[in-house]
């Protein structure tokens, strides 16, 4: 050890300090190798990192650093929603400070930066957990332990879902209380970690209570005697889980309200009893390197932990020490897990009653500390290995390695090079534990042990990030520095009171990432109500996003899309922005919006205004309370919303039907002679195309409508040679724009088929009548409200009621929404199943919209209370053993 070190580090201290650095170090030299920014231009950003996350830690920071109204409520959430769940699920880690630290370009670093912390910290809790067990693992195998358990398979696979890491650097601490509770029956340790746990991440956090009570229950069954006071233990145990959730509840309580009606309604109804896959495949997870992009979506667990580790598992069987009614306990509590990875109704029960979109198993990291906790368990015992011990557990290794040799070709993410390396490492931790147990362990013999366990899990961490790819710090901040730019320049007089959409985006959540009112979302707290509106008018929606792609000049003005960032179809500045695609390449295919007079011009990019733009609070006729939406019509429903608005009971319609003149296949045939028709490869080796083509016959806009059957899986799709990008998942009937101001120009639309066949459902072509929209908006427009101000939870203004009418939103419909108009509060109710209006009286009215999470003070009255329960009972526990003490000094 260098003299500085011996001056100033006990050893002990260093080797607290290296359970937090070799796994950070691992973390901050590979991406510094993979040339990260500030260093080259990577970036740890991937999948949904850098598509979601990045933009929510851009809200975050610009919530603390300006903007504390929208906590709670964000228009920059589709079409405005609660945000309080963004912030339990992705938002409440203490460690998020540090991004207050790296503003603009270095938010990647900064998010880089917290993963190296959390990931370390895996290290030192578990090792600081082993160190101060009842039975302490000695200095040398905690540490291997410690390093194996952050790098495990769980980490390196999910590290990119950075507000999870919360949970799996708690869980060791948290095991350390459980079993404080069961030897001490001291339950405040318990109760601060358990807190914790729930406020930093409220879904890791139910999986730690439910592991809690399983450990517990472990703990119970496999060491309490006629000595341990049940009583006692139990009741600690129960007024540490209560006392950790009511403390909470000012987050958790409106959380689970909003929960109620976003994520868990796409909780599963029927629980089928059904392997979900063969167990058996589980046994590829614990090689070297068994991650690719498609285990990210849909695999088994993430359990490797490393060979050493899996092996000391396997012995735990067999130490004689060791009690059989725990090995019993041990074996039921293994199995429990392990079904959980595979047996639908387990896996639903440990993500709360819902199938994980992406991301399986998100409770692995669970499994992996729970061998090092079988593991520890041999390691604090001295016995030596029976001929016959060592024989079974030699043979279920080759049992295990024979499976994956003979089945390799159903583990897709296996590499030759990866499967001999876990073979000759498995090999390698038998004969070394073999050696150890042999006889009187040696010092060499521990520190071999001790590097294999580092090397393997520093290894299977570099070679499992290998597969993955990840955004370039030039696609993340070329897009972003220059819409953020634009953006910033807007005058509050073109947002207050509306909101904007591009053309272009580099994610659903780019209004959450540059702050303004926009139409698109990606969250797993997104709200239903939304998307299923979206399905009606034509947009593109699935169970956690929506976005606002497939907009027609109708939907834009009825949801108030008064500013649009717009760019032409070709421009020469592109070529000289490096990976301008990330963002800046056309992703809502929008002739249309160029209809819209330009502003200014800002670079590559237009400032355009709709001047048919609604306001988001309006007045409408009472009609709309009663409009029926009808699935697959897009059509119908914009003219009935329309229509309903103005309270028009004969109206002319917005949207004709446009023949198509000419149909061209090639390489296709059809089973009719229609144009929404099911078309086949004559040669499925060939490609095939049909081209439908008609010449306009006014500047008006021409819309081509598609069912769900064709999407970019199905299909290509060109106007005039230029690509129309349909990537996005649509659940129903959406609107393309193909033409605007062409009239006596030729439109050639082309479908190549990626499939041998397909239909091209609900394919139709319509013109938008533009005199007839005019003329409604117009008269909507007078009834604009006259907003003053639309920040975050508060939006005022004045608006004028007329008979018939009512105070009508496209605010999304939110029991936390209260109404006040002229200062007294009114009754909301739900139009068109959607948004937030109220039946209100005729006249010119002072309007205040003030929006609250429901349970937000019921939340924080028990919260409050929970807190001054600790302190009463802490002031009285103090003045207990002061008397207690004075006592004693007395009878001294």
């Amino acid at each position: 050890m260098p003299k500085f070190l011996k001056r100033n580090l006990t050893q002990t201290t260093l080797i607290y300090f290296l359970s937090w650095l070799i796994p950070a170090a691992t973390v901050l030299i590979y991406f510094i190798v993979q040339k990260n920014f500030p260093i080259g231009n990577h970036t740890i950003l991937t999948t949904d990192l850098g598509q979601q996350y990045i933009d929510f830690y851009s809200y975050y920071r610009r919530v603390l650093l300006g903007h504390p109204d929208q906590l709670l409520y964000s228009f920059s959430s589709s079409l405005g929603s609660s945000t309080i769940g963004t912030w339990s699920y992705y938002l409440l880690s203490p460690f998020n400070l540090i991004l207050l630290l790296t503003p603009g370009k270095w938010l990647s670093f900064g998010v880089w930066l917290m993963t190296i912390i959390k990931i370390g910290l895996c290290g030192l809790t578990m090792y600081s957990y082993l160190r101060h067990r009842a039975k302490p693992v000695g200095e040398t195998f905690a540490l291997g332990l410690a390093v194996a358990y952050a790098l495990c398979g769980y980490n390196t696979a999910y590290q990119l879902n950075v507000m999870w890491l919360d949970g799996v650097y708690l869980l060791p601490l948290l095991l350390g209380a459980i079993e404080l509770i069961f030897n001490q029956q001291k339950w405040w340790p318990y109760f601060i970690v358990l807190a914790l746990g729930l406020l930093t991440n409220f879904y890791i956090g139910y999986m730690l209570c439910l592991f809690s009570v399983l450990y517990f229950i472990y703990l119970l069954a496999s060491q309490a005697t006629k000595k341990t006071p049940l009583l006692k233990t139990v009741t600690s145990f129960g007024i540490g889980s209560i006392l950790a959730g009511a403390i909470n509840t000012a987050i958790l309580l409106p959380t689970f309200l909003e929960l109620r009606s976003t994520k868990a309604t796409y909780n599963a109804v029927k629980i089928s009893w059904h392997w979900e896959y063969n167990p058996l495949q589980l046994l590829g997870k614990l090689t070297l390197g068994s991650y690719s992009f498609d285990q990210m979506s849909s695999g088994q667990a993430n359990i490797f932990t490393g060979n050493i580790i899996l092996i000391l598992a396997l012995i735990f069987f067999f130490v004689p020490t060791i009690k059989f009614r725990q090995k019993i306990s041990a074996l039921l509590l293994t199995a429990f897990l392990v079904c959980s990875f595979c047996l639908e109704p387990l896996d639903l029960l440990w993500h709360g009653g819902q199938f994980p979109v992406w991301y399986p198993s998100r409770f692995s990291f669970i499994f992996s500390a729970w061998l090092i906790v079988l593991a520890s368990e041999v390691l604090t015992r001295h016995f030596k290995l029976k001929t016959w011990q060592l024989s079974i557990v030699a043979t279920l290794l080759v049992g295990w390695l024979a499976y994956l040799l003979l089945n390799q070709k159903q583990f897709a993410y296996f590499k030759t090079s990866y499967l001999a390396g876990s073979i000759a490492l498995v090999l390698f931790s038998f004969f070394l534990i073999m050696c150890y147990y042999a006889s009187q362990p040696k010092r060499w013999l521990t520190n071999l042990l001790l590097l294999t366990m580092v090397g393997e899990a520093i290894l299977n961490y570099q070679t499992s990030l290998r597969q993955i790819s990840y955004t370039k710090q030039s696609e993340y901040w070329n897009y972003t520095g220059i819409v953020n730019n634009v953006v910033k320049e807007l005058s509050s007089q073109q947002t207050t009171g509306s909101r904007l959409e591009k053309t272009f985006n580099r994610t659903n959540d780019d209004a959450m990432q540059f702050g303004y009112a926009g139409g698109g979302h990606f969250n797993s707290m997104q709200n239903p109500i939304v998307g299923h509106f979206y399905d009606y008018i034509g947009q593109a929606a699935g169970d956690n996003f929506v976005n606002y792609k497939f907009g027609t000049q109708i939907t834009d003005s009825l949801l108030g899309f008064k500013t649009w960032l717009d760019r032409p179809i070709a421009n020469d500045l592109f070529n000289k922005i490096p990976d301008y695609a990330a963002g800046l390449s056309i992703t809502s295919w929008r002739p249309d919006v160029q209809n819209y007079p330009a502003l200014k011009q800002d670079g590559a990019i237009y400032v355009r205004q709709n001047k048919n733009a609604l306001n988001t609070v309006f007045a409408a006729n009472d009609k709309i309370l009663s409009t029926k939406m009808t699935a697959g019509q897009p059509i119908l429903n914009q003219e009935r919303l329309l229509a309903d608005m103005l309270g028009q009971n004969n109206y002319a319609p917005l949207y004709t039907v446009a023949s198509i003149d000419h149909i061209t296949l090639n390489n296709l045939k059809r089973n009719a002679e229609i144009a929404d028709a099911t078309y086949t490869k004559i040669n499925s080796s060939l490609p095939g195309t049909v081209t439908f083509s008609f010449t306009p016959t006014t500047n008006n806009s021409y819309y081509l409508s598609l069912g769900t059957a064709v999407d970019s899986d199905a299909v290509d799709i060109t106007v005039n040679g230029e690509n129309v990008p349909i990537d996005e998942n649509f659940r129903d009937t959406i609107l393309l724009n193909v033409a605007r101001r062409d009239i006596g120009k030729k439109i050639d639309i082309t479908i190549n088929f990626k499939k041998p066949s397909v239909w091209l459902q609900a394919l139709n072509l319509y013109q938008l009548d533009q005199n007839v929209v005019n003329t409604d908006f117009q008269m909507l427009k007078k009834n604009n409200a006259q907003i003053t101000q639309m920040s975050g939870n508060q939006l005022t203004g004045t608006v004028d009621i007329k008979k018939d009418q009512l105070l009508m939103t496209t605010i999304p419909y939110n029991k936390g929404w209260h109404v006040y108009l002229d200062g007294q509060t009114v009754k909301t109710t739900k139009a068109v199943k959607t948004f937030l209006a109220a039946k209100v009286k005729p006249g010119k009215h002072q309007i205040k919209l003030v929006f609250t999470p429901e349970g937000w003070r019921t939340g924080w009255l028990i919260t409050g209370i929970t807190w001054l329960l600790l302190i009463i009972g802490g002031a009285l526990t103090y003045w207990r053993r002061k008397k207690l003490a004075a006592k004693v000094d007395t009878i001294k």
